[in-house]
């Protein structure tokens, strides 16, 4: 599945999980590199899952469902490990990308926009709120950052138009959210019952949905599978998880499709 990520400011990204909140927890643990693929060790809230991925995104990875226990055993003995949170986000034209936030080996935030086979990726006009692509560079794979740890942190500039364009996107993402809540067959509304108008929830949405189910397994596994990983916060995202970890945990929402998001 053809992609292309981009870096994002860390107080946009903030923005957009407090609006998106978390679909995700995950915690993978990568072996050493081989020369055609890649293979790691995927803790996921309901599941555990062994990859081989082919490098360079061409063609699918390789799901096997293991064991937790053994999941976790192999974890222990992988070459490194990132934990990251996923946050669905709607773009226009009912197109969604992916939010990641890792949390180890450091803190990051990449976004990744998937592309259907046949699909034009080079077609794509990023919106302005994005930073750089980082598609091409090695560095931001995770295998790369679980291995190797974060590059070099990048300045990203900010800018009204910026901030103004993101805020037009979520909201309109929380209008077509209530719109589609208040045509819900438990309404008063005696029109006849039809599905959601143009526009009112993405349509690709089930391609990129699994599975739901409670988070707090991950949560008690995430900590567990990186407690040995001692990430370099500044004060501010220090205080940011702190602030994090005194809330509860958030119901499950839909996840991203398994395989995808490489």
């Amino acid at each position: 599945m053809p992609q292309r990520r981009f870096l994002i400011a860390s107080s946009l990204a903030r923005l957009i999980r407090k609006e998106q909140g978390v679909t995700d927890r995950i915690v993978e643990g990568y072996f050493p590199p081989r020369p055609d693929r890649d293979h790691f060790v995927s803790l996921e809230p309901d599941h555990a899952y062994l990859v081989l991925a082919p490098l360079g995104g061409a063609g699918e990875a390789e799901r096997t469902e293991v064991p937790r226990s053994q999941a976790e055993a192999l974890l222990a003995v992988c070459a490194g490990k990132v934990g990251f949170e996923g946050t669905i986000v709607p773009l226009q034209a009912g197109q969604q990308a992916l939010l990641q936030r890792f949390v180890a080996p450091g803190p990051l935030d990449l976004l990744s926009v998937a592309f259907a086979a046949g699909e034009d990726a080079d077609g794509f006009v990023p919106p302005a709120w994005l930073g750089p692509e980082v598609t091409q560079n090695p560095a931001y794979h995770r295998g790369s950052l679980a291995r190797a740890g974060l590059p070099a942190s990048e300045e990203i500039p900010l800018s009204n138009a910026m901030i103004e364009e993101l805020l037009d996107l979520l909201d309109e993402g929380t209008i077509a959210a209530q719109l589609d809540r208040g045509a819900s067959p438990g309404g008063h509304d005696e029109r006849p019952a039809e599905g959601p108008s143009d526009g009112a929830t993405p349509t690709n949405v089930s391609e990129l949905s699994g599975e739901s189910g409670p988070a707090d397994d991950l949560m008690v596994g995430l900590a567990e599978a990186l407690k040995d990983v001692q990430p370099t916060k500044p004060a501010s995202e220090a205080d940011d998880d702190a602030a994090r970890e005194d809330t509860p945990v958030e119901r499950a929402r839909p996840r991203f499709a398994k395989g995808g998001w490489r």
